[in-house]
């Protein structure tokens, strides 16, 4: 088994889930619940097309739903690809172009449609049409899915003398697999209008679904208002959140901007530290995590540091959801944007021992190397939502 561009290429082929989804089914399942209505998977399978739902609020950015088509195009099975990235679908030949385009598509939170080629688990290669969607929240304008549909292209399709394809309309054991990536009957071969219509079709009936099924409103579209140059307090762009998502440690963002200072992101590892879910924390002061023997003292410290935009280190008693108590090591710092204001307060959390040097030694080097990482991806990273046209690569 080799391993080129970070693909494993063999007759083998594995994919890698993060260890950070070590709880991946519970992740996942709550993706979906947290925006749709419980019957959401139900409702999807219904559809016949080759598609993924990819979560960008999630470390890297895994799949929380995969189609039957899907996994037949593939190979591989459900378990084998939820809470995974959609990068071990590439191989050798896979066009480095077409990737860095879905990552840009990505980080400025619209459309794509692009020809790529991808691999089944089997290690054999294939030419498919990908169209990449966002999934809106109405209530605060933030990506919550992408939708990514897969139209195989075969050589026998795209050499019909008609160039169009009708990949949507047959099953994927009529399509032929390319046994040599450079084969130029697909590789050379562009996409008509109609193809491409196609594989919108396909995405454009998966986005309703999602939109009849959302239990808070989403949308293919964001509300008029960013269009108009307004961003809704508390926004998070998809480019900040996935370099947040990377951070492998319990911290929180909140917005000095809004009233009480809500929590605008939480890590995983916050989440897991606390046993609460993301929906159970965002929008919420986090004073939630003070409980019946939590010192005051402390908590006037932070206050008093946050008014004088300073940074500050306190030993509190912390609560879980579960009632648990645990003595956190909180690091609170301002985190300035490019222009030099301050965007967000970072809070970071170190469950340590009630009274240890060692402790607070080990949680002051992991907190400045958090903060540091924090400052970066919000100093570095576009803030905003970026709105660009679509675009389509053939």
């Amino acid at each position: 088994m080799a391993l080129q561009n970070g693909s494993l290429l063999s007759s083998d082929r594995k994919c890698v889930r993060s260890p950070r989804m070590k709880n991946h089914k519970l992740i996942v399942s709550q993706s979906l619940i947290r925006s749709y209505r419980a019957s959401i998977q139900d409702e999807l399978q219904k559809h016949a097309y080759n598609f993924v739902l990819c979560d960008p609020g999630l470390p890297d950015h895994p799949i929380v739903y995969a189609s039957d088509g899907f996994l037949e195009m593939t190979g591989y099975s459900r378990d084998e690809v939820l809470g995974r990235n959609c990068r071990f679908l590439q191989g050798r030949d896979t066009d480095k172009r077409a990737i860095v385009e879905i990552r840009e598509a990505i980080r400025e939170e619209r459309d794509c449609q692009i020809k790529i080629l991808n691999y089944t688990k089997a290690g054999k290669p294939f030419w498919n049409l990908f169209h990449l969607a966002p999934v809106f929240s109405q209530q605060d304008g933030r990506v919550v899915h992408f939708v990514g549909v897969q139209l195989p292209i075969s050589s026998k399709l795209a050499a019909r003398k008609d160039g169009h394809l009708t990949g949507l309309e047959l099953s994927f054991d009529e399509l032929e697999f390319e046994e040599h990536s450079d084969n130029p009957s697909c590789k050379n071969y562009h996409l008509s209008e109609e193809d491409k219509q196609r594989a919108f079709a396909a995405v454009k009936a998966v986005l309703q679904e999602l939109a009849n099924s959302s239990c808070k409103g989403v949308s293919s579209m964001r509300s008029k208002s960013f269009s108009e140059g307004v961003i809704p307090p508390g926004f998070v762009a998809t480019s900040l959140l996935l370099a947040l998502t990377r951070i492998p440690h319990s911290f929180v963002l909140t917005d000095p901007h809004l009233p009480d200072m809500p929590i605008v992101h939480a890590s995983l590892e916050f989440l897991e530290l606390t046993g609460y879910t993301r929906e159970e924390v965002i929008g919420r002061n986090c004073r939630f995590l003070q409980g019946p023997d939590t010192d005051l003292a402390p908590i006037e410290e932070l206050r008093s540091s946050i008014s004088e935009g300073q940074t500050c280190t306190v030993r509190i008693l912390n609560y879980r959801k579960n009632k648990e108590p645990f003595w956190n090591s909180l690091h609170i710092s301002p985190v300035r944007n490019s222009s030099g204001k301050v965007a967000y307060y970072a809070g970071i959390q170190v469950a340590v021992s009630h009274s240890s040097e060692e402790d607070e030694g080990r949680a002051r080097m992991q907190q400045l190397g958090t903060l540091g990482a924090i400052k970066v991806a919000v100093r570095s990273i576009q803030t905003g939502p970026v709105l660009r046209k679509s675009k389509t690569i053939s």
